[in-house]
């Protein structure tokens, strides 16, 4: 438990590290600002959360279940800028948190991102963007249908430095999640807001935001 608290204090330093070096008006287009800064605070808080009870994924150990998993389909957009996104979780193998009423639990997502630009002649019209990131659920228990708030990051990787017209200034990339849905049996269906940018490690660092329908389904 005590390794546990520790690391819940470096997440949190890391947050206002984030926050300090990283101001909003360099982050990502300004109408996104709001929900960008709800999803890194969300995604920061879950790890918080979750290294604060010890649980995956601030272990050691990966504790993923192999035999609950868990395959993916996003399609969604960022103005001119289009994304099919494929994805296989792994369930962690405990609850990061469990109430009476209401649990939060999580997967270990991998993904691979196509995009592409509907505009004429941009300096790049499509590239490939690797995932890997931790995905929090937070929702009600014992109920047939059962609506969740997804939230989660992670490192993802770009194949160019450029997405359509934009310079990223480095190929590695953060990526955090923000959701709404609801599960039925074996099915997920959300909206999912995916925004993407390097958190401020060099300038420039416009951020890329994928507004996406979220298909999944565990087996």
């Amino acid at each position: 438990m005590v390794a546990s608290k520790a690391l819940f204090f470096i997440t949190i330093s890391m947050a206002l590290i984030l926050s300090l070096f990283s101001p909003p008006s360099v982050q990502a287009k300004k109408e996104n600002n709001d929900l960008m800064s709800f999803a890194i605070l969300g995604a920061l808080g879950s790890f918080g959360l979750a290294c604060y009870q010890g649980k995956a994924p601030c272990t050691f150990k990966p504790n993923i279940n192999t035999d609950a998993l868990t395959f993916s389909i996003d399609i969604g957009a960022d103005r001119t800028t289009e994304q099919a996104r494929i994805s296989l979780g792994a369930d962690w193998k405990e609850p990061v948190y469990d109430a009476e009423s209401w649990q939060v639990i999580g997967r270990l997502e991998g993904s691979l991102h196509k995009w592409w630009s509907t505009l004429d002649n941009p300096k790049n019209s499509e590239g490939y963007i690797f995932g890997i990131t931790p995905v929090f659920h937070y929702q009600p228990k014992h109920m047939k249908f059962t609506p969740f708030i997804e939230m989660g990051g992670g490192p993802h990787l770009l194949s160019n430095i450029i997405i359509e017209n934009e310079y990223k200034s480095t190929q590695f990339q953060f990526g955090s999640i923000f959701g709404l849905g609801i599960k039925h049996k074996q099915l997920e269906v959300s909206y999912r807001y995916l925004h993407i940018s390097n958190a401020g490690i060099e300038m420039p660092n416009p951020g890329t935001d994928f507004h996406s329908l979220h298909v999944a389904y565990s087996f």
